[in-house]
């Protein structure tokens, strides 16, 4: 498969991602202050491409710099928006074989916060049990009812919601307390 590099919006020209998951640097020249010759010089800086750092949860991130500015950006984000656009609202980047190293673009898509849970679930690689984030958190015994009642379609009585009702104005009171303190 042919490399093809398109800009990237958003960064002014200055970096292109390619449709096998690439990120460059284009050719340019800087204007900076050189302290060894005490004046502004004009400084070229030859197109280069560059090299991405997993993060801790494994996703390609690269260091861009735009007037003066530094971006850590996701590669996954940059290629879906050089060759798609930009994603609509709601909308994040997904990857279709579930492998977040994988940047090619057919491997790319935008959609839903919920689609890309259920893509998780496909793949094997959603948390559940020890693994998840609330996994041993405490919790009330009026949230483990608000969730049986949800979960089983249980309605909620008008007792119920008057009681669930007090407890959020007590508790919105107490939020209000902490921020004026």
């Amino acid at each position: 498969m042919e490399e093809v590099w398109k800009d990237i919006p958003l960064f002014n020209g200055l970096y292109q991602a390619s449709n096998l998951g690439n990120i460059r640097a284009k050719e340019r020249k800087v204007k900076k202050y050189s302290p060894y010759y005490q004046k502004v010089i004009e400084q070229t800086y030859k197109q280069r491409l560059l090299k991405p750092v997993a993060d801790k949860s494994g996703y390609y991130r690269v260091h861009l710099g735009v007037n003066g500015k530094k971006y850590n950006g996701s590669v996954h984000r940059m290629v879906l928006m050089a060759f798609v656009g930009m994603p609509q609202q709601n909308q994040e980047c997904c990857h279709n074989d579930g492998n977040p190293q994988n940047n090619r673009l057919e491997n790319l898509r935008w959609d839903t916060h919920s689609e890309n849970n259920r893509d998780r679930k496909r793949h094997g690689t959603y948390p559940t049990g020890k693994d998840h984030h609330n996994y041993g958190k405490p919790m009330s015994a009026e949230l483990k009812a608000k969730l049986i009642a949800y979960h089983t379609g249980i309605k909620r009585s008008d007792e119920i919601r008057k009681k669930m009702s007090e407890a959020q104005t007590k508790r919105w009171a107490n939020v209000q307390k902490q921020k004026t303190a």
